[in-house]
């Protein structure tokens, strides 16, 4: 039996020659372009593919709980207002994070932008601000290649704030230039505080340590120290001029306190970043700082005698749309049934892709500051169409002072990944902050919740997501209160810990201040009540600034409908199809309809990429178990209990444990973690978090040279690690208590062997090459290997139906001088076959099973390369991805069939295809992306082709897009036009005959955004969507469209 394929020995080979790492592709929400109004937290985590834009008169509101990754070389450009809310992170989207992966976040409007509580992380300049103000507070700005934050010509406020690892100068206050720092820890960087000439900055109550130069001034400036400390930096300061008194004094106990290597200084460090678009305003060689800083005491006199008791920054804007769908209709002759519903000939196919007619949108941000630091905070989003008429998300009030934090309304409570990972809540929270520790926060901060996790959706409800469908039996989802409480500790500046606890009751027939159903009725998921308690610390140890994180939870939820949803779980693994995917299977569960509509990555992620299916025989294949789990449903659904008791059997597996370390030296990087989620653990704050694993990872970052950065890691994800009475607690040993050594010899693999569910062990190793060469090109080399590995319960059985054609294998033809046999089959053709081979494979037909103890062994090699070059006011990218995917697997219990050498689709009809799965799949995306003054435009080209070994399967695909836009009259009118082209061609054989589906899709807009005032603005738009399908035409629709939005900033 040959089932070791070239591929998979050039797999092996690739493995013991390279040094890899994780890279799976980061997956999120797709955003790009120009946006406004709210990012939620809902559709969080978001992926930006290319640059986002935030025009002038425009406000963007980043809600708590956002996560933004970046494509590399893409950025955020705000043109108009930026509002941090808080709890926000920005960071790559590389699957391996090099410092300065992407551009960073360009304030350059003329209102004032607010970010707190954000991360920033891995851009080339963190936030670059010119012409224009910021205040950030509470944020992190790590790993940045450039700059921390930049600014020129700008106010700049910076509070509360940590600035680590940053490859230049962690802040830049360039000309012309006002800052205000305080409380804020710089640690790690290369240049701390880089003042320049004819610039302002003031510094209160912040620790500089760790740095290789602390304070970098260029003399002709004004640097103040108040309350701060420069001490354990390689440098104090590097100074112009003489510095003032309260600096000198504030700097001591460094390597070397002063020196004058200022000059020498800058020019290592990366150049000035530049806002594209933006008039500098030039340095006036006459200007002295003497002469800034009387200008700067007049400005804040005269502000003084004027200024008000509370500061109001804000937006409002309404919007109204139309859209026009028009479906397919059915031009069969007889009536057609999709997802339960039959469309008789000539009817229209139903539409529940977009709502039709018209329809609203509103929101307003409104932000309340008095000069005592008190702030009231309104966001609200509003969206209304003939199918949702009144669907306000996210409406949120929130006061804060210096001990107190009040929020209403729809928030994210977010905090170690093992116990929450991310828990929205509509309710309210509190937290009240007591005393100070030595770096002036918070000593004790207490915190209480309650709301609304999940609302209720009853039988005969609007189906919030998918116009014209209503929530069936086996759809409704109960309500979610969620009650939680927090006590954190923070003695000094290097630790912290947190200890919580959260709960969480499911209520169907009687919510709060919801309308009730029927106590019968059967919820999608689970009624549960669940209780977690958690306790999370952080420290920071020397040399080098060891960061350490420590989780460790216990959780549960009560046992009734947990029993139910693992035998519907059962339903989908006896099919072979993938855990990780069970969330989106119980969604098709709610919805049977949206089967229709999977994409081809989501049918390989569900069927794990192991099928010989083709994509109608997924889809079917789907219907049918999606139908068995819900009777299975219905049948676990009349035992149900409803006075449910939780707290029953709490043991081993109820515990989750979680650690990281994060490791910064000089040129190298070094971080790990491990996690350990028991098989009965539950938390409503990760809710989503998969059960019964384990996992550990590891990653070093080396800066070889200024232009070479080497980067290697390992991640290793261990699934279903528990079985029966053996935990497998470390998870590397399959059937043992503490799974540390595999015994394969042990009587528990024998004794389950055709056990579902066994122990499945994913491995990644990647290495990862950064080359920048010069200040214009940068060059990605990469290598990928994926090796996933489990015992699954599949025998291979002896056919001897003549009809399957078994004996037309060329392992039994007749051989040269051999006995032969005659084999007349149903259609009386005659075929001679080996008398020997024949004979020998009929005598197993006793035989229980021709071969068993069946271990899959999946290898996925990706390679990846590179390239970005600067020119012409233009960024060129081209890249190439190629993907191999090569199938080890083997029967360990193949003594029956060993001397046969069947063909793979001869070994298929047996029981297993081998290899039959495999692919080879490769990409070639390109763009420009061309900035000048008064015209942006970004091009983007992607063909992508995928080979496969069964059935001779092909794809290709082809997508074209491009984003234009142009302005007049100095940016009064803007004119933006956009369109995407994307085809995709499926062919296959099927018995012998070949077959082909096709997709496409032709997506175009104009818009025209008129700049009426400084703050009044209108964006009037219309375009239209077109997605062919002529192979399913019930998922083929238009999609015409127009609309207004009026803005207002004030």
């Amino acid at each position: 039996m040959k089932n070791i394929s070239l591929f998979s020995i050039i797999a092996l080979t690739t493995a013991l020659a390279y040094a890899q790492e994780p890279a799976a592709p980061v997956q999120g929400t797709p955003i790009n372009g120009s946006v406004r109004g709210f990012i939620k937290a809902e559709q969080s985590p978001y992926l930006v593919t290319e640059d986002l834009t935030v025009e002038d008169g425009q406000v963007l509101v980043i809600v708590p709980g956002v996560k933004l990754q970046f494509a590399p070389g893409t950025g955020l450009y705000v043109k108009g207002q930026l509002v941090v809310a808080g709890e926000a992170e920005f960071v790559s989207a590389s699957a391996t994070p090099q410092n300065g992966d992407w551009k960073g976040i360009f304030l350059s409007g003329s209102e004032s932008s607010e970010i707190r509580n954000a991360t920033i992380s891995g851009a080339a300049n963190g936030i670059v601000a010119e012409n224009t103000s910021v205040s950030i507070l509470s944020s992190k700005i790590e790993k940045t290649s450039g700059r921390g934050v930049y600014a020129k010509n700008s106010k700049v406020s910076i509070s509360g704030s940590q600035f680590e690892k940053n490859d230049g100068a962690a802040v830049h206050i360039d000309s012309y230039s006002d800052a205000t720092i305080s409380d804020v820890k710089f640690d790690g960087n290369k240049v701390a505080l880089y003042n320049s000439e004819l610039a302002i900055t003031n510094v209160a109550s912040s620790n500089f340590q760790n740095n290789t130069y602390a304070i970098l001034d260029m003399g002709n400036s004004y640097l103040s120290l108040d309350n701060s400390t420069v001490s354990k930096n390689k440098v104090g300061a590097s100074a112009g001029d003489v510095l003032d008194k309260n600096v000198i004094e504030s700097i001591g106990e460094n390597e070397t306190n002063f020196n004058k290597d200022f000059s020498g200084v800058a020019q290592t460090l990366p150049t000035n970043p530049e806002i594209p678009g933006i008039e500098s305003r030039p340095v006036d060689a006459n200007d002295n700082i003497g002469a800034l800083l009387a200008k700067k005491a007049e400005d804040e006199e005269k502000a003084d005698s004027t200024q008000k008791s509370w500061n109001v920054i804000g937006s409002v804007m309404f919007g109204n749309h139309y859209h026009h769908v028009l479906m397919r209709k059915n031009d069969r002759e007889s009536p057609v049934e999709i997802s339960g519903d039959t469309i008789q000939p000539g009817d229209h196919y139903k539409n529940t892709f977009q709502v039709p007619g018209f329809g609203t949108e509103a929101s307003i941000y409104l932000l309340m500051q008095s000069p005592d630091g008190k702030s009231i905070e309104l966001s609200a989003d509003y969206t209304g169409d003939k199918w949702n008429q009144f669907s306000p998300n996210p409406v949120t009030l929130t006061y804060t002072d210096n001990y107190n934090q009040l929020i209403l309304g729809d928030f994210t409570r977010i905090g170690g990944e093992t116990y929450m990972a991310g828990l929205p809540i509509f309710g309210a929270s509190y937290t009240l902050s007591l005393l100070k520790n030595n770096v002036n926060q918070p000593l004790l901060e207490l915190n209480g919740f309650f709301g609304e996790n999940r609302k209720p959706y009853q039988i005969g409800d609007r189906h919030p997501d998918i116009y014209k469908n209503y929530i069936e039996d086996g759809e409704a989802q109960a309500q979610r209160l969620a009650y939680g409480g927090s006590i954190k500790w923070a003695p000094l500046r290097r630790f912290d810990a947190t200890f919580g606890a959260i709960y969480a009751d499911d209520e169907i027939h009687d919510p709060l201040l919801r309308d009730g159903g029927s106590r019968a009725s059967i919820t999608s998921e689970p009624l549960q009540k669940s209780f977690t308690l958690y306790a999370d610390g952080n420290w920071l140890f020397y040399p080098g600034d060891i960061e350490l994180n420590g989780q460790i939870a216990v959780g549960r939820a009560d046992t009734a409908d947990v029993y139910r949803e693992r035998a519907i779980n059962e339903v989908f693994t006896k099919a072979g199809l993938n855990t990780a995917s069970m969330g989106k299977l119980r969604q098709l569960m709610v919805s049977e309809s949206r089967i229709n509509s999977l994409s081809a990555e989501e049918l390989d992620e569900i069927f794990g990429g192991n099928t010989t299916l083709n994509r109608s025989e997924m889809r079917d294949s789907l219907r049918t178990l999606v139908r068995e789990a819900k009777q299975l449903k219905k049948d676990y659904e009349s035992d149900r209990d409803d006075d449910r008791v939780m707290g029953l059997n709490w043991g081993s597996q109820n515990f989750a444990i979680g650690a990281s370390l994060y490791w910064n030296i000089y040129k190298t990087t070094i971080s790990g973690h491990l996690k350990y989620i028991g098989e009965d653990f539950y938390s409503a704050g990760s809710a989503d978090q998969l059960a019964n694993t384990r996992e550990f990872g590891g990653e070093i970052e080396q800066i070889i040279t200024n232009f070479w950065t080497l980067n290697f890691g390992y991640l290793l994800n261990i699934e279903n690690a528990a079985n029966g009475e053996m935990t497998n607690i470390f998870g590397l040993g399959e059937g043992t208590h503490w799974g540390l050594f595999n015994d394969e010899d042990s009587p528990w693999f024998e004794e389950h062997e055709l056990d579902y569910g066994r122990t499945k062990y994913i491995q990644n190793w990647t290495l990862n090459n950064s080359f920048k060469i010069g200040k214009h090109v940068d060059v990605n080399v990469g290598y990928n290997l994926e090796y996933r590995t489990q015992y699954r319960p599949y025998q291979l059985h002896g056919d001897y139906i003549l009809e399957d054609g078994i004996y037309r294998d060329g392992w039994f033809a007749a051989r040269k001088d051999k006995a032969t046999t005659e084999i007349i089959d149903d259609y009386k053709d005659t075929t001679l076959v080996d008398s020997a081979r024949w004979a020998e494979y009929n005598s197993l037909s006793s035989e229980d099973y021709l071969a068993s103890k069946f271990q899959e062994r999946i290898y996925k090699n990706t390679w990846n390369l590179g390239l970005s070059v600067q020119a012409f006011k233009t960024v060129f990218k081209a890249a190439g991805r190629w993907t191999l995917r090569t199938d080890d697997s083997k029967f360990y219990k193949d003594d029956n069939i060993k001397d046969m050498d069947l063909s793979n689709a001869t070994w298929a009809k047996l029981g297993y295809y081998f290899g039959g799965a495999n692919y080879f799949e490769q990409a070639y995306p390109l763009s420009a992306t061309t900035t000048l003054k008064q015209v942006q435009n970004q091009f983007g080209f992607i063909p992508r082709f995928k080979n496969y070994k069964r059935n001779d399967m092909t794809e290709r695909e082809f997508t074209i897009n491009d984003n234009l836009e142009i302005s007049f009259l100095k940016r009064f009118l803007i004119l933006g036009l956009s369109g995407e082209f994307r085809h995709m061609d499926i062919e296959w054989e099927d018995n012998g005959t070949d077959v082909d589906e096709s997709e496409t899709d032709v997506l175009g807009s104009v818009s025209l955004r008129v700049n009426h005032t400084k703050r009044l603005s209108t964006e009037w738009y219309t375009g239209a969507a077109f997605f062919y399908r002529p192979d399913n035409i019930s998922d083929e629709y238009k999609d015409v469209y127009g609309g207004i939005r009026v803005n207002y900033v004030f």
